[in-house]
């Protein structure tokens, strides 16, 4: 039987706290070890708002169109590689303002969503339109140095050998 709406709505909200406490320990200036592949808690913090704004923007031409859109499936590789510059180059607190603020959005869209919608997300397994800790955890996870944390996305184990200031770090070459 599918999860009730009410079952992830409450994940959701129970995820987006654990999002803002791990996002104050961002602000107070705590350290958190680097991330596999040059990602840092400044990063994960801006890749997270990206995505569940991505979902956002979904959503909407879902009710414009009434159907959601396939995209292909390294969309996501893709996308990280090409934007984790870009993430990297955000300080620690505009990174964990942007991420907290989209997902109380993204909370709010899917809380607002038809059934109709509910159905077209479950019926084509895209679950984490609706669950979005489905993509939070694992990088909390990651930040909060939970045991064996699972890669997701291409942020990959946590390596505690260097540590992350939250400091931007300026981009390679203007762009």
């Amino acid at each position: 039987m599918p999860e009730s709406r009410d079952t992830y709505l409450e994940r959701n909200a129970t995820e987006l706290e654990r999002l803002r406490a791990v996002g104050a320990r961002v602000l107070a200036g705590d350290l958190f070890p680097r991330l596999a592949a040059g990602w840092t808690a400044s990063a994960v913090f801006a890749h997270l708002a990206f995505w569940d704004r991505f979902v956002i923007v979904r959503w909407d031409r879902y009710d414009r169109e009434g159907v959601i859109g396939d995209l292909p499936d390294d969309h996501m590789d893709l996308v990280n590689e090409a934007a984790l510059p870009l993430w990297r180059a955000l300080s620690a607190g505009a990174a964990v303002v942007q991420a907290i603020d989209a997902a109380i959005h993204v909370c709010e869209r899917i809380a607002s969503l038809s059934p109709a919608a509910v159905a077209a997300a479950v019926d084509t397994g895209r679950l984490a339109m609706l669950d979005r800790t489905v993509h939070w955890s694992p990088h909390l996870d990651a930040l909060a140095g939970a045991p064996d944390p699972l890669p997701v996305d291409g942020i990959g184990r946590v390596e505690p050998l260097a540590e992350d200031t939250g400091q931007a770090e300026p981009l390679a070459e203007p762009i």
